[in-house]
């Protein structure tokens, strides 16, 4: 029943009852049938019922009072059943987490960094010296990039497109001026892209899941294709589900904490019977 209908229902109900002791009586029936309302569970009807009583018995102030009480009580267990759910949903999302970077590899000095980053073991540098490839990766706290490695000429790149067989294709942009590294045999470009939003790049390599993928580097001085593999999706893939996975945790524990902060609230409330008269 939508909310007006209801305010209806009790408006035509309880306008039969009398008057005369500024709706003492009629106030409390209504009160007695949120309280019962909120023990059913049945939250949204009880803070309806209760909300009701200052618009119907607007010189009922003790039973007002109790309402907003009852208000305090509602929102409280609300607050406590949503923290249970997001304490399970938190559960589940770390045992995602733990369960992904079994198969990948940590990228972390824990003597000068706090936080590390996490790829597929393949594309170690130590495994790709002299190649052109690209690198997905997330860091610990679920920041989702990706790296590319152009060994060769400069390119200057500023784009990473990723185009499938269809000829559609994602593309994404460098978070930064690309900077040349040089070893004995020879120069490597380096570029960092940051997808925006995060899942541009995942959800269209799901889409195209087992196709082959053509990977492009666009920059100020030539265009250059990337070696991609099947095992390079697969990475990327795992890369994101795990990124994905961080960011689920990462808002999970901000309602968390925000849940926190509401219980505390309304303890102290109750606790200390704050509610004035009602004006």
């Amino acid at each position: 029943m939508k909310r007006q209908n209801i305010l209806f229902a009790l408006l035509l109900g309880l306008s039969l009852i009398g008057c005369d002791d500024n709706g003492e009586r009629a106030s409390m029936a209504l009160y007695q049938r949120a309280l019962q309302s909120m023990e059913n569970k049945q939250f949204s009807l009880a803070k309806l019922q209760a909300d009701s009583i200052k618009t119907l018995y607007p010189k009922a102030f003790s039973v007002r009072a109790d309402a907003l009480r009852l208000l305090l009580r509602i929102d409280y267990a609300e607050s406590q059943i949503g923290q249970s759910y997001t304490d399970s949903l938190l559960v589940v999302s770390r045992e995602r987490v733990a369960h992904l970077v079994e198969d990948l590899y940590l990228d972390k000095d824990v003597r000068y960094q706090d936080v590390g980053t996490y790829y597929a073991p393949g594309h170690r540098s130590e495994k790709n010296a002299g190649r052109t490839y690209i690198r997905p990766q997330v860091d610990e706290r679920g920041v989702h990039s990706i790296v590319a490695f152009r060994r060769g000429a400069a390119v200057e790149a500023h784009t990473l497109r990723f185009t499938a067989p269809d000829a559609t294709y994602v593309e994404v942009k460098a978070t930064s001026e690309p900077y040349q590294m040089s070893d004995a045999s020879g120069r490597t470009e380096r570029t960092d892209f940051t997808p925006s939003p995060l899942g541009c790049v995942g959800s269209f390599l799901s889409l195209n899941k087992g196709n082959d993928i053509k990977v492009t580097l666009v920059g100020n001085k030539g265009t250059v294709s990337i070696p991609f593999t099947k095992a390079d999706a697969a990475a990327f893939l795992q890369v994101y589900e795990l990124a994905m996975a961080l960011n689920s945790i990462n808002e999970l524990e901000k309602q968390h904490d925000d849940l926190t902060r509401r219980i505390d609230f309304l303890v102290r409330r109750m606790q200390s019977d704050s509610i004035s008269q009602p004006e």
